[in-house]
C-alpha cells in the first residue's frame, strides 16, 4: 500500500475513534475516564444539606399545634436518578408536608357530632350557650380537641408534591439553580395561625342550634320545681304573641299549630296565664263554654316524661288524700289537673302504675294509657281477654301510667264519643274535665265549670267532647268531673270549683319543668 493511503487510513481511524470517546463521554455524564467532567450528583446529600426553612412561631394554641405538626411531617425524598448533562442535571424529589385542606375535610361533621355529644352530657343551658347562641370557648375547646385528635394520626392528611429541581455544577459542587422553588413547597401552609382560624371557621360555620334535651327521672316523685320569674299574666294577647316567637317557645312548638289564638273571645275579665322555659311551655285561658266556665290549657313539654301522674301516698290505693293544690305544690307542678280519683271505691279498668298492673277490670270502663313517650293510648271495655294480653299491650308500648275513667273521645280524629257509659252521668249537666292531645308532647286540658250569675251552668258530655273536637284534639280523656274537675297554675287553683271547695281526691295529672335546679 502507498504512504499516502496508510496514513489517510490512519487519520480515519483516529477520527472516529475521536468521535466514539465523544459519544461514550456523553452518554457517561464525562464520569470516570474523563477527568474533566464532574462527577453524578449524590441526590442523598444535597437534600440533607439544604437549609429547611423555619415556619413563623404560632401565636395561638391551635396554631402552635398545626406548626408542630407541620415541621414534624416534613420530608424530602430522592423520587428516582438524577438526569445528568455534564454540568447541568435534574433532580427528582417528593416533597411531603401536612395538607390543611385535606385535615378540614370532614371536621364540620366531626364537630356537630361533637357537640351533640355535649348537649347530651349538659345539665344546665349555661354549659352550653351564651346569648342565644354556643359559648365561643366551648366551640373552640372542642374544635381543639379534635384537631388535636386528628394530628395524633396526621398520616392521612398528608400532601405529596413532585418536583424536578435544575441543577448545576459550579465551584466543584453541584447546587440547586433555583432554592426558592423548593423553599415555597416546603412552606406551603406554614401560617399556622392563619390555617388554624381557618380550619376553626369551616368547621363552625353553619353549626346547627343544637336545643338541650331534658328529661324527669320516671322513678323522682316530684319534678324540679319551676322558676317563679318565669310566670306571667296578662290580658293583652300581644304579649302572648312576643312570648311565642322567642326561641325556645319555638323550639317546643316545632311548626306545629296552637289552639291558642290572639282572637280568641276570653271569658268577662280573665287574664291569660303562662309559663315558658327551655322544656315548657304553658299558656291557660277561659272562655265561655257550654255557657259555664272553660278552663283550657295548653301545653308543649320537650320530653315525654314531662306528662306525669302523682298518687297519694305514692302507694296504690293509699287513703291519704289531697286536693289538687296541695299535689300540685308537693310535685313543683306547673300546671295541675284533678285525675281519675282511680281510688273512688269502685273497681274499674286497668289501672297501670310505674309499668305494672296493679287493677286488672277491663269490662267496667275505658282506659287511657300514657306512654314513655307521651302519647296516649286507649283500651275499650271488654278489648283485652286476658291480663297478660294487657300485660303484653303494656309492654309493647312502653306505657308508663293509665288512667281509669273515660269513657274515650276522641281516638286518632275521630269522634268516639259514647251515648251510654257506666258512670259520668254523661247526659246530665255537670262538672267535666278531660285530657287531649292536640299532637307530639302537645297537650290540651278542659275544665267545664259553673262559674256565677248568668254563667251559672254545667255540661254534658256531648258538649265537653264538642269543645275538644272544635279546638283540634286528635285523642281526647273524660278525667273525673264534679268537684275533681281543677285546674291549678303554679301552685294556685284558678277556676270555680263545684260547690266552691276543693275537695281531697287520690291523684292528679300535672305537667312540669325538666329544667334542672341548680
Amino acid at each position: 500500500m502507498k504512504p499516502g493511503k496508510i496514513l489517510g487510513v490512519l487519520l480515519l481511524s483516529l477520527l472516529l475513534a475521536a468521535v466514539g470517546a465523544l459519544v461514550w463521554l456523553r452518554a457517561t455524564g464525562g464520569t470516570l475516564s474523563n477527568p474533566f467532567a464532574p462527577p453524578a450528583p449524590d441526590a442523598e446529600a444535597l437534600l440533607a444539606a439544604f437549609p429547611v426553612p423555619e415556619a413563623p412561631v404560632a401565636e395561638s394554641p391551635d396554631g402552635q399545634v398545626l406548626r408542630t405538626a407541620w415541621l414534624l411531617e416534613r420530608r424530602l425524598t430522592p423520587a428516582g436518578p438524577c438526569e445528568q448533562d455534564r454540568k447541568s442535571a435534574v433532580l427528582p424529589v417528593t416533597v411531603t408536608v401536612l395538607d390543611p385542606v385535606r385535615l378540614s375535610e370532614g371536621l364540620a361533621e366531626e364537630q356537630r357530632a361533637a357537640m351533640e355529644r355535649r348537649v347530651a352530657a349538659a345539665s344546665r343551658p349555661n354549659e352550653i350557650y351564651e346569648n342565644g347562641a354556643y359559648r365561643p370557648e366551648l366551640l373552640r375547646s372542642v374544635f381543639s380537641a379534635l384537631l388535636g385528635v386528628r394530628l395524633r394520626e396526621s398520616g392521612a392528611y398528608l400532601r405529596e408534591t413532585a418536583l424536578r429541581l435544575p441543577l448545576r455544577y459550579a465551584d466543584k459542587n453541584w447546587q440547586l439553580e433555583d432554592p426558592d422553588m423548593l423553599t415555597q413547597a416546603l412552606l406551603s401552609g406554614s401560617d399556622a395561625d392563619a390555617e388554624a382560624e381557618r380550619l376553626f371557621a369551616a368547621a363552625t360555620e353553619g353549626l346547627p342550634y343544637l336545643p338541650l334535651h331534658y328529661a324527669i327521672d320516671e322513678e323522682a316523685l316530684s319534678a324540679p320545681a319551676p322558676d317563679p320569674a318565669r310566670f306571667g299574666e296578662t290580658g293583652d294577647p300581644a304579649v302572648i304573641e312576643a312570648l311565642l316567637q322567642r326561641p325556645e317557645a319555638q323550639a317546643l312548638i316545632g311548626g306545629q299549630t296552637l289552639c291558642w289564638n290572639a282572637g280568641i273571645e276570653r271569658f268577662p275579665n280573665s287574664t291569660i296565664r303562662y309559663y315558658l322555659d327551655e322544656t315548657i311551655l304553658v299558656l291557660v285561658w277561659q272562655e265561655v263554654e257550654a255557657r259555664g266556665v272553660g278552663t283550657f290549657s295548653e301545653i308543649f313539654v320537650a320530653d315525654g316524661s314531662q306528662l306525669r301522674r302523682k298518687i297519694a301516698g305514692d302507694t296504690p290505693f293509699d287513703l291519704h288524700f289531697e286536693t289538687c293544690s296541695q299535689f300540685a305544690r308537693d310535685t313543683n307542678a306547673v300546671l295541675a289537673v284533678g285525675g281519675d280519683f282511680y281510688h273512688h271505691g269502685r273497681a274499674c279498668g286497668i289501672s297501670v302504675y310505674r309499668r305494672e298492673i296493679c287493677r286488672f277490670e277491663p269490662s267496667t270502663c275505658d282506659t287511657c294509657y300514657i306512654t314513655a313517650d307521651g302519647d296516649m293510648l286507649f283500651s275499650y271495655r271488654g278489648q283485652f281477654a286476658s291480663e297478660d294480653e294487657a300485660r303484653q299491650f303494656i309492654a309493647d308500648n312502653d306505657v308508663l301510667f293509665s288512667l281509669v275513667f273515660g269513657p274515650v273521645l276522641i281516638d286518632n280524629g275521630t269522634d268516639v264519643t259514647p251515648e251510654d257509659y257506666p258512670w259520668g252521668e254523661i247526659r246530665d249537666d255537670y262538672a267535666r274535665s278531660a285530657l287531649g292531645l292536640l299532637g307530639r308532647h302537645h297537650y290540651l286540658t278542659m275544665n267545664i265549670n259553673c262559674g256565677e250569675g248568668q254563667y251559672y251552668y254545667l255540661a254534658t258530655l256531648r258538649q265537653a267532647a264538642d269543645a275538644m273536637i272544635r279546638r283540634g284534639c286528635i285523642k281526647a280523656y273524660t278525667l273525673d268531673g264534679g268537684q275533681t274537675a281543677t285546674t291549678v297554675f303554679g301552685g294556685q287553683l284558678i277556676n270555680p270549683v263545684q260547690f266552691g271547695w276543693e275537695k281531697e281526691i287520690s291523684d292528679v295529672i300535672y305537667f312540669a319543668s325538666a329544667l334542672p335546679n341548680e
